[in-house]
């Protein structure tokens, strides 16, 4: 089953449908990895602290705003998921279309999906 870009739901007065939403389209982009050309080694991204000149472990590393050169505001998981976000759960409704409009496409497991072929 494909992953959920969002899921929430969807409101009409008092009646609550939850839904998922799920890419419309598969990636069939090719990925490629970097290697070092000498012994083929892959190249990896290590995180480094410019300060101490050492890698550090991902329990060590924050997300912050930097404010000017010298100045970082330090920001936890808790203070973004404090953040008033009206919409990050809601989905408005602009319009319906008929049901003749929506076309089927085969997903990769093989079931039909269904997928509007116009948004307006």
């Amino acid at each position: 089953m494909p992953h959920a870009v969002w899921s929430g739901a969807i409101s009409f007065g008092l009646v609550t449908i939850p839904c998922r939403v799920t890419a419309a389209t598969e990636d069939h982009s090719i990925k490629f990895h970097q290697y070092h050309l000498e012994d083929q080694g892959r190249i990896r991204t290590r995180k480094y602290c410019e300060i101490e000149e050492r890698e550090v472990s991902a329990e060590e590393i924050g997300k912050g705003y930097e404010v000017s050169k010298d100045t970082l505001v330090a920001i936890s998981d808790e203070d973004l998921a404090d953040l008033p976000l009206p919409t990050a759960k809601a989905i408005e409704i602009v319009a319906f279309v008929p049901y003749s409009d929506i076309e089927s496409t085969p997903s990769a497991s093989g079931r039909a999906t269904t997928s509007s072929r116009t948004a307006e």
